[in-house]
Order: C-alpha cells, then structure tokens, then sequence
C-alpha cells in the first residue's frame, strides 16, 4: 500500500464562499483576452492576408509524465493520438508535452500534411527538469500560449494518479495502473496543480488520463480553473483513453463534446472481456461544484454526532488498499443520512455529474502485486475520502484541503 511521503507542500487555496459564475466568467474572459492579444503579437500564422483574425480552433495539450512505470505505454499512446488527428476533421491544435524515462522533454505539435500523413514537429527541447513542478507545468503552459494562441484550450494530464492524496507512495506493485503527478521520484500534489494552472489560460476542460482523479475533493480545489473535468474515480487501466477515437470530441467545445469523450472511454473498455473489462468514468461540471459543497455541508451539519463515529465498513470502496481511502461519495452521504433530507442533495449530485458510468466491476491491484476484481454495487462517479482512526496522517492532511471546510468535515472532530 502507498506510504504517506509528505502532509504538506505549503501550497494552501483560500476558500471564497462568496465565489460566484458571473464574476468567474469575467475574469476568464479578460484571462483569454491577454491570450488573444499574444496571439496577434507573436503569432502571424494565425492571421489572414488582410491581418483580420482567423480562429485556429481550440488547442489541446496532452502533458505526459511518463518518467516513470508507464513509460512503456507512450509510443503506443502517441500512435493513437496520431491515428486520431490524421482522421479527424475538427479544426483544432493538439501539442503533447512529453518528460519520458532516459530523455530530455519535448513540446511537440502533431501536424497533418495535405497527404493525410500526420508528423510530429519539435517545437521546443527542454533541459532535463522536474515536469511536477508548479513552476515547469505553468512554463509549458505559457509556450503554448505563445507559440499555439487560441480562443479556447484543453487540457489532458497523462501520469499515474491518486487522487486528492498528498505525497508518492510506492508504486512498484502497481505497475499496469496510472497515478497522477510522477516525475521519477517527484510527485505533483493538487495544491501544486492549482497553483500551476492559475497562472495558465482558463481550460475548457481537463482531462485526467489517471487513477482516482474523479474525486469531490479534486473537482472542488480546481473548480476555478476549468468548466469540466472528466476523469475516473477507479484505477485506470495502462492503455488509458483511447485517443484515436476521441480527438473530434477533445477539440469541441460544448458539453455534449465532453459527455462523448467520456462515453467513448466507457464504451471502449465495457465490450471488452475480462479483467479488461474495467472502465468507471465521470463528466464533472466545475460551476456546480460550490453549490454540492453546500448541500453535502447541510447534511454534514445535521449529523456532526453520527460523523464522529461513522463506520465506512458499509461503504462502496473503490480500491483494495487496506484501510481504504476511495470510496464512493453517494454512498457515503447515503449512508448517513435519510432518503427526505438527502433530496435536495441528489438533485444537486446529478447537475454536477453531467455524465457518470461504469463497469459492473473495476480492477484494482492489490498490494502484493496481484489484480483484485471489486463489484460496484453503488456509483455517483465521484470518490471521496472517509476520515479513520487508523488514516490518522491522512487526516491530517485532509484538513488542508478546500473541501475539508467547505462540505462541513471541520465541524466535527475530524
């Protein structure tokens, strides 16, 4: 099972009660002006004959962090990928920034010739430097910006992932899963994520090619920094998303575009057979985030006592780690709570998930290496963290993040 390597980073967000859609879609549009007028400083190519503006479509940035066990899954990857844009027909700009195992990173353009035939084009060769870095991630964030201006951006994070939990952890006996944020023995916490993404271009949406990333916690400490997120609260299997198949959806730029890249994912895997056939995944939007940490913080509020000596022995886990840290987060505020207090609740969970599906069972890797099938009898699409006994460093941490205080958990003797 992972080790705890770190409570704190120092990184800490501030939470604004008062934080509201109007002045957050204000602030992403003079965000996105000072791209634009980048655009027309440094970008010609972007420009008709006459100087009048042309929109190149949205850019995506797939940032892969594969200098680590998943190095073996990049050419395979960056195939797809490839076979995606030479088929698609949506404008758009996909870069992938890679930091591989033995290798210096590279921000590449894939581009597509007037034969179909797709090549990649080095934009950019970095010195050899730490790819989770607040500081690196919002670098590359800002050659994109320069070199790739555009009305709207996508943002896809291919690493391992684990979800809101800070530090590493040992991953040597999970080598066929993704955990986000691993760059050799550097590790990426959300806090560190936050900070790189507020000083980048507001995203339209994020993608998590990673395990556990679909989780309350998460989707609330980013929630100003993206409209959507679309992620699994599960592991993920090594092939990850299937990009030759997606690419169309990732440059759209409406809600059905995100929900399709999300669908395709779960298709992809629910036809398979066996252990293959393993596949949770979520579309999250951001903006109704605040208004599900106010309906979990009225249930919260009503039931401090039982909290204080809640049992999570009842609820659906979503890994085999022992004791568990990933459960279900429906579950877990059903399982508190009655079906009259918790309506107003429901109702909020299903605008915040615009998409959700999985799998009748996920595979997750046990800590001795061996691949464990768990049943899903309960799924809202996001995972939470449940405070224990025996997590005592864990909740800790807990206390650091956003939700901690926004969902009502300070209120009891967590």
């Amino acid at each position: 099972m992972p080790d705890l390597k770190r409570l704190s980073n120092g990184y800490r967000l501030k939470t604004d009660s008062r934080f509201n859609d109007k002045k957050q879609k204000q602030m992403r549009t003079i965000k996105n002006i000072v791209f634009i007028l980048i655009l027309f400083a440094s970008v010609t190519a972007c420009r008709k004959v006459n100087n009048e503006f042309v929109d190149p479509g949205k850019t995506v940035l797939v940032y892969m962090i594969a200098d680590n066990s998943l190095s073996g899954n990049v050419e395979a990857n960056i195939d797809s990928l490839m076979a995606g844009v030479a088929r698609n027909t949506v404008k758009g700009t996909l870069l992938i920034y890679l930091d591989n195992a033995g290798s210096a990173p590279q921000l590449m353009h894939l581009v597509k010739g007037k034969n179909g035939i797709v090549t990649k084009q080095i934009i950019k060769t970095y010195l050899q430097q730490n790819s989770v870095s607040p500081t690196i991630m919002s670098s590359v964030f800002a050659d994109m910006s320069i070199h790739f201006p555009s009305l709207s951006y996508g943002l896809v994070l291919w690493s391992h992932g684990y979800g809101w939990i800070p530090g590493a952890g040992n991953l040597k006996t999970a080598p066929t899963t993704r955990w986000f944020g691993q760059d050799g023995s550097n590790y990426m916490d959300i806090p560190d994520l936050a900070t790189a993404l507020s000083a980048g271009p507001h995203f339209s949406y994020i993608l998590f090619d990673a395990c556990f990333m679909s989780g309350v916690e998460t989707a609330y400490a980013l929630r100003k920094y993206t409209d959507y997120l679309i992620a699994s609260p599960t592991e993920v299997l090594a092939d990850g998303f299937p990009y030759g198949d997606i690419i169309p959806s990732l440059f759209g730029s409406s809600e059905s575009d995100y929900i399709k890249t999300a669908s395709t994912f779960y298709d992809h895997y629910n036809i398979m057979d066996g252990y293959n056939r393993s596949a949770s995944v979520a579309c999250i939007k951001c903006s109704e985030m605040e208004n599900l940490a106010t309906e979990t913080n009225k249930l919260i509020s009503i039931h401090i006592t039982e909290l204080n000596t809640f049992s999570a022995t009842n609820v659906q886990y979503m890994e085999s780690y022992s004791p568990h840290l990933f459960y279900d987060f429906g579950h877990f505020v059903e399982g508190f709570t009655t079906a009259e207090e918790r309506s107003s609740f429901e109702q909020q969970l299903n605008k915040t998930l615009v998409y959700k599906a999985c799998t009748p069972n996920i595979v997750s890797v046990r800590s001795s290496g061996y691949y464990e099938f768990i049943p899903v009898g309960h799924y809202s699409g996001l995972n939470t963290y449940i405070p224990q006994i025996a997590n005592k460093a864990r909740n800790t941490a807990y206390h650091l993040m956003e939700w901690y205080t926004a969902c009502g958990w300070n209120k009891t003797s967590w």
